[in-house]
């Protein structure tokens, strides 16, 4: 199937003007004009996920986090990133990026999140569009507030998480932002939630949290890993035809000591 058919139906989906003005998203490295037997698809690019490529024979990475985000000046290939794209250009695999256009759409990130949480009669959190925007609110069962922070780490495989407020709420509304979403704190407390769920809160931004009496729980950056298996379906569904793998590198750079 030649990429370029594969990313207007991708497109069709993630349209780009969704994006960020700040944001850099869509082809990065090499060409969408060639035949795509094989897709792989991955969080965050790292010189492991293109050996991982370029030994499955991958034509086209398609990754969420820009390798690229503002212009390059030089691309020294002693450089971490400069060796990165010398790898994808000498084994000819495209790179191309689905960034904010993919969180905001509402095929895209926060939904698959909120999707895996169960949450019911969701809404925008925080609007881009008229339709579509950052982040998914949301009713649970009600349910204790440490019971949930159970769930939420059970669906998302992690140990630890860091908690803002009052551990002895009820939760009844969630509201989850993919990512670093410490800029829907205030949204999130208008929207009238008992949590926030995202990642990347700051200490002051906690601070923040506490001053206005928003529950967050930071369950890090990485849980935005999940959205490749529900793109893969989604893709497969919308009439792609190349084979679509699911990267197995570990992209998490945080480990807890």
């Amino acid at each position: 199937m030649n990429g370029i058919e594969i990313i207007n139906i991708f497109e069709a989906l993630y349209p780009k003007d969704l994006a960020y003005n700040w944001d850099n998203v869509g082809l990065q490295i090499g060409t969408l004009n060639k035949d795509i037997g094989k897709i792989l698809l991955s969080l965050d690019l790292t010189l492991e996920v293109v050996n991982e490529a370029i030994n499955n024979g991958t034509e086209l990475i398609i990754v969420h986090h820009p390798l690229i985000f503002s212009a390059l000046k030089s691309i020294n290939t002693d450089t971490y990133k400069g060796k990165v794209i010398e790898k994808l250009i000498k084994s000819d695999i495209t790179l191309y990026v689905a960034h904010t256009n993919f969180d905001v759409s509402s095929y895209g990130m926060n939904t698959i999140l909120a999707d895996m949480l169960n949450l019911k009669d969701q809404e925008v959190l925080e609007f881009t569009t008229e339709d579509e925007g950052l982040g998914k609110v949301g009713k649970v069962s009600p349910s204790l507030m440490k019971d949930y922070i159970n769930t939420v780490k059970k669906t998302f495989k992690v140990d630890n998480a860091r908690f803002i407020g009052d551990l002895n709420k009820t939760v009844n509304k969630v509201a989850i932002t993919g990512g670093s979403g410490s800029s829907t704190i205030y949204s999130a407390s208008k929207a009238g939630v008992d949590l926030l769920i995202t990642g990347d809160i700051s200490y002051h931004q906690a601070h923040d949290a506490l001053a206005i009496n928003l529950n967050v729980l930071d369950i890090g950056h990485n849980i935005e890993k999940f959205f490749v298996h529900e793109l893969k379906s989604i893709l497969v569904n919308k009439g792609v035809k190349a084979n679509i793998l699911v990267s197995k590198i570990n992209t998490n750079p945080y480990k807890f000591v």
